[in-house]
Parts: C-alpha cells; structure tokens; sequence
C-alpha cells in the first residue's frame, strides 16, 4: 500500500500484538528519532515504575512512549504480559506533539478489548486507507489519554493499584472477592478496605459489585445474551443475586434497563 502523509500528520508505520514470554522481564526496545510508539496492554500483569511509585497495571494501561524512551518490560511468569503496539511516524521537521504522559489507564476492561480488535482489524483490511486509520487510531488514542487524565489512578499507593487491577483482570470471575484482592495485593482485608475507603470512597465489594454492573449494563444493552447468561459470564453466583445487586444500585431491573437502553433490534424477550 502506498505510503501518504500530510505535512505534519504522523503516519502509522506498524502495527502488531505481542505476547510476552512466560519470563520476569523482557528485553526492551528503544524508540527511534521522530517516532511514538504506543502500547495497550490487553492481558497479563505488568511492572512499571511511574512518578515515584512501583505500579502493577494489566488490561487497559496504555503507554506512549517517545523517542529515547523505552518499551515496558516487566512482567511475571505467572501472568505475562500481552499488548497492541502501534509506531506512529512523524515527517521530518514536524513537531512531535502533542506529547501525551508516558502512562494513563483505560478504566473498562470491555472498552480495551474493543479498541485493539477495532484497530487490529482495520490494520489488516486492504480496504481500509492506512492514511485515515493512522489519523483514527492516533486521534483515539490521544482521547483515552485525555479520559484516563481525569482519573487519579496514578497517586495510589502501590497495593491499591495492584488491587484495582486484580479486580480488573479477574472481577468476571464468581470466585473472586474482597479475599482474593487483599491476598493477591499483600494486605490484610482490613488494610484493603481502609486503602479503598480513603482513596476511593466506598468498600472494595462495593466497588467489584460496580464493576460487574457495569459490564453487565454492557451486555444488555448491546448484546441478545439471555439475562441469565450475562449474570454468570459478569460474575454473579446466580441470578438472584444479580437482580438484587441490579436493582439495588440502578432502582431497575436488568429486563427493564435492557427494555429502555438498547436499540429496538437488539432486545430480546
């Protein structure tokens, strides 16, 4: 495909997924001059060392990284990394800009997974203009930067935020609780539960059962997986419970936030 850039526009030179070998670290690439490249990690664990802080990020840290700066590299045998990496060109003597913080976090698990297979997709597809997906994929990017901005993910102590990502790695996951967060972050359930009242304003169950909620009114509303269905894949033992919690946070029922919601075609009896 032939190669068309504006004056100052950068250009999408590569795009590829990566998956991380079951290792502690990999070895990191160095950005090259006039270049942005830009990882999205979709799955696994990664170490990164940011403003002071020894973060544990997984689905949805988005990095963006400039000439000089290196890729991330830190993982864990247990649970490797895998990201999109996307290399935007820019022509000589056009600005580098704007240059966004080398990390924000794209909060929805969901919203991660639909942006890498939107672009992956397109990157392959010989009919898509590689022009106009470069000008689309930097344009969105640079939004998520600008959306995961207005989160102050990046000023919680380090178990928090190892916590914070245990629950989005594994809050589908009906076994999974406030037990499990505490011990896969290295502190007491009272300790978590002080960690997230501070920080956070509400208890940690509190925030895993808002965050099955949120992925459920995904589901409904954009889906014709029967309600049950949905309870068990967003992590509900049952679908009681799920009404209960539904009800309780929305004033609604699933059937009816479904009802209200999705477009005519997409619902289901």
């Amino acid at each position: 495909m032939q190669r068309v850039s504006s004056a100052k526009s950068p250009y999408l030179e590569s795009m590829a997924y990566y998956k991380a070998p079951p290792v502690n670290s990999v070895r990191p690439y160095k950005i090259p001059p006039r270049s942005q490249l830009v990882e999205i990690v979709t799955g696994g664990t990664v170490y990164f060392h940011w403003e002071g802080l020894d973060l544990t990020l997984g689905c949805g840290a988005l990095f963006w990284h400039g000439p000089g700066d290196k890729t991330i590299c830190l993982t864990t045998p247990e649970a490797p990394y895998e990201c999109l990496v996307l290399r935007f060109v820019f022509p000589p003597g056009a600005p580098l800009r704007p240059r966004p913080p080398r990390l924000s976090v794209i909060s929805d698990r969901h919203r991660t997974l639909e942006l890498y297979a939107e672009l992956f997709r397109s990157f392959h597809d010989a009919a898509v203009s590689r022009q106009a997906l470069g000008h689309y994929a930097h344009a969105r990017l640079l939004w998520e930067v600008h959306l995961g901005g207005h989160k102050p993910v990046l000023s919680y102590p380090a178990s928090l935020a190892q916590a914070k990502a245990l629950l989005e790695q594994q809050f589908f996951y009906a076994a999974f609780g406030v037990a499990q967060m505490a011990q896969g972050s290295g502190v007491s359930e009272a300790h978590l539960y002080a960690l997230f009242r501070k920080h956070l304003g509400q208890s940690p169950h509190r925030v895993l059962i808002e965050r099955r909620l949120q992925e459920a009114k995904f589901l409904l509303t954009s889906s014709t997986r029967a309600i049950k269905e949905i309870s068990a894949a967003c992590g509900f033992l049952n679908i009681e419970t799920f009404y209960r919690a539904f009800r309780k946070i929305t004033g609604v029922t699933p059937h009816y936030f479904r009802q209200t919601h999705s477009h005519p075609l997409m619902q289901r009896a």
